[in-house]
């Protein structure tokens, strides 16, 4: 090899072996390690001298502890000492954090009332910092509710220092705020919806603090409003022209909506003892407008009374539905026949076994679907009330291009424990291929 050659060669080499990553400057490294969850992003400090402390200026504060969390899940003995690592590992943290601004600050972990005092110098540490998205969720590991007492609670005596003028710039990048698990009161929800003029998103998951609830104005920004199993809730009010999507599940309350030019989504529904109809009435006058619905409920002769209506623009229908194993989910197909351009029919089915033979109290009579495109099955565990359904949906959309069956529950969907249960999902997916003597020519039938 000539000396020319063995010089082009060294330099190549030399190329390699740069650390063109390292050449950037922080603020695209700050980018990318922000995209890393908080250990992932501590470990890049052994990678060199400069990376050292670039970690500490993440603006993703994202305290997800899926090991923790399975810990417990499989031995619960070890929950108050996941519980201190847990509360460790946030405050060092947050001790070595030296940005100025964050973008997301989330805590998911069983946490108690009995640890508020840390809970609430988190918040004031994400708000002082301009976090623009917060979410608490200290819900029980293993499902369930605590006692009243026993739930957090949004220190009340937090708004005054909230209102004072250097907090109160703070909080005005907030855009999203989500609690699970965490009692707080229409009070303060409405003070983060009226003095944060970028908060587009609200999401409040059991709250027994939680009685009423008014979001209106033209001045509100919010375009997103969920509020499920807030079981002492009496009342909603909305009139906010900017609401898009608004999503409610507990006890019957009094509803109140108007204003709302530009809703396209809505979920609404609760558990025994939630009408239908009482719950949908409130907002029927806008179903016109509405592209995608989801409607809860348990499957009796009541609920399955569907009020005359039309759905003229609605794409996408989903039922979420706890039902006896006998009873016939062909009623559903009511609904669906008022929704004349339907695409996407989801059907979220949660039953109660009290055995097999299929009961159906009237006759419904067969109607085309002829602009259905995909239906998904939900907690499919092969019951024939199941399979009856999905037999005629094969039939009568005639334009169908795939059916997807899926065996995890609806309630874990999104959780760490919707891997569970492998032999009842094996189970329910040998049962799934009785549908493929059935399939027409071009549907895909996906079982997950």
């Amino acid at each position: 090899m000539s000396k020319r050659a063995r010089l082009e060669l060294d330099t190549k080499q030399d190329e390699i072996l740069v650390d063109w990553l390292s050449r950037l400057p922080d603020e695209i490294l700050v980018n990318i390690i922000s995209r890393l969850a908080v250990r992932e992003a501590a470990r890049t400090s052994v990678l060199s001298i400069r990376w050292k402390y670039l970690w500490t200026f993440t603006t993703c504060l994202n305290f997800s502890a899926l090991k923790m969390l399975w810990n417990v899940k499989k031995d619960p003995a070890t929950l108050e000492e996941e519980r201190y690592n847990y509360i460790n590992w946030v405050n060092d943290v947050l001790d070595s954090h030296m940005g100025l601004c964050i973008n997301e600050f989330r805590l998911c972990f069983e946490l108690r009332n009995s640890h508020g005092s840390f809970i609430t110098h988190w918040i004031f540490t994400a708000l002082a910092k301009k976090v623009q998205k917060l979410e608490l969720n200290l819900h029980p590991v293993g499902g369930g509710f605590w006692p009243p007492l026993e739930l957090y609670a949004f220190p009340l005596e937090c708004l005054k220092l909230f209102r004072s003028p250097r907090t109160l710039s703070n909080i005005k990048s907030l855009r999203s705020l989500c609690l699970d698990a965490v009692n707080v009161s229409g009070e303060v929800l409405e003070f983060f919806i009226y003095s944060c003029p970028l908060l587009d998103r609200l999401r409040v998951v059991f709250s027994l603090d939680l009685l009423s609830l008014k979001v209106v104005g033209s001045s509100v920004k919010l375009k997103y409003l969920d509020i499920c199993y807030c079981y002492f809730m009496e009342e909603v009010e909305i009139s906010a022209p900017s609401v898009r999507s608004f999503k409610y599940y507990g006890p019957e309350i009094k509803l109140r909506m108007e204003n709302v030019p530009q809703l396209l989504d809505i979920s609404i529904g609760g558990g025994y003892g939630v009408r239908m109809k009482h719950a949908i009435s409130p907002i029927m006058s806008y179903f016109h407008q509405l592209e995608t619905l989801e409607l809860g409920f348990v499957l009796n002769a009541e609920n399955m009374q569907f009020p005359q209506c039309e759905l003229p623009k609605l794409r996408h229908l989903t039922f979420n539905v706890l039902a006896f194993s006998s009873k016939s989910l062909l009623g559903l197909s009511c609904m669906m026949e008022a929704s004349t351009f339907l695409q996407k029919f989801t059907l979220k089915l949660q039953t109660v076994y009290v055995g097999s033979e299929i009961v159906s109290e009237r006759k419904f009579r067969d109607c085309l679907h002829q602009h259905l495109k995909v239906v998904e099955l939900i907690g499919f565990v092969g019951l024939p009330i199941e399979l009856e359904l999905a037999f005629y949906l094969l039939k009568s959309a005639t334009t169908l291009e795939k059916m997807i069956v899926d065996p995890t529950p609806p309630a874990v969907l999104g959780t760490p424990w919707e891997f569970e249960n492998y032999k009842k999902k094996q189970a329910a997916r040998s049962c799934a291929k009785e549908l493929e003597p059935k399939i027409p020519k071009g549907v895909e039938l996906v079982i997950l």
